[in-house]
């Protein structure tokens, strides 16, 4: 079932009396339960396109159609609430507030949805927290976890809401690498066990590797678009 529709997008911005062009005319069609990749060096328009996906910006030209939905006739507070109820974000810098705990990073989805009782939202995030493997760290802050930690807070935090798309960029920047992998593998398996479909921003070939569909930008074009693996790398 196709989720995600791109027509002929476009994405301009304004640097003084320049339009700079960060996409040009892209098209892409995606799948429910994907496992998908951008891929590109800096500058290639990947962390654009996620961010239009995640409706976080609005294209210049052209049509962004998420899940039957025309995101251009959406108003932003509709937008705003697609971003809440259907989008899970996996950031580089995690995006953890500090001065909670991982239980209560985890717990804020729900929270802001506002139809869960306190004791469904504890079941829903104590499960979360013993299915990313951090049971018994709920009440550690986020100084108190190492990199790959806090980003297993951040992957629980995206799902606990059940969301149509994870939209992850770059998640792997600030791991070392057992702790990407590690984290591409819990990602990977979810994928599978949940359906929901994930889209990355990367230029790290870890990630790549991962993924079962690699799309590649160069100056804000689809420079190639391919099946690479259907077999995810979970355990």
């Amino acid at each position: 079932m196709k989720v995600l529709e791109l027509t002929n997008v476009t994405k301009e911005y304004t640097q003084g009396k320049m339009q700079v062009p960060a996409l040009r005319g892209v098209n892409l069609s995606v799948e429910a339960g994907e496992f998908l990749s951008f891929a590109g060096p800096s500058g290639s328009g990947k962390t654009t396109l996620l961010n239009l996906i995640g409706c976080l910006d609005r294209p210049t030209a052209g049509s962004i159609e998420l899940a039957g939905r025309e995101l251009a006739k959406l108003t932003p507070l509709e937008l705003a609430r697609v971003r809440r109820q259907e989008i899970g974000f996996i950031f580089q810098s995690f995006n953890l507030i500090p001065v909670l705990t991982a239980f209560e990073n985890i717990e804020m989805p729900l929270v802001m949805l506002n139809r869960f009782t306190p004791a469904e939202i504890r079941e829903k995030v104590m499960a979360a927290l013993e299915e990313v493997g951090l049971a018994g760290l709920e009440s550690r802050r986020p100084a108190e976890l190492s990199g790959g930690q806090q980003q297993r807070v951040a992957i629980a935090r995206a799902l606990i809401k059940n969301p149509k798309f994870v939209l992850a960029d770059e998640p792997t920047a600030n791991l070392d690498s057992e702790n990407g992998q590690a984290v591409l593998d819990l990602m990977a398996r979810m994928n599978q066990k949940n359906g929901v479909t994930f889209i990355f921003s990367t230029h790290d070939p870890m990630v790549m590797g991962y993924a079962r569909r690699l799309v590649r930008l160069k100056d804000g074009r689809i420079a190639s678009d391919e099946e690479v693996d259907r077999h995810a790398k979970a355990n």
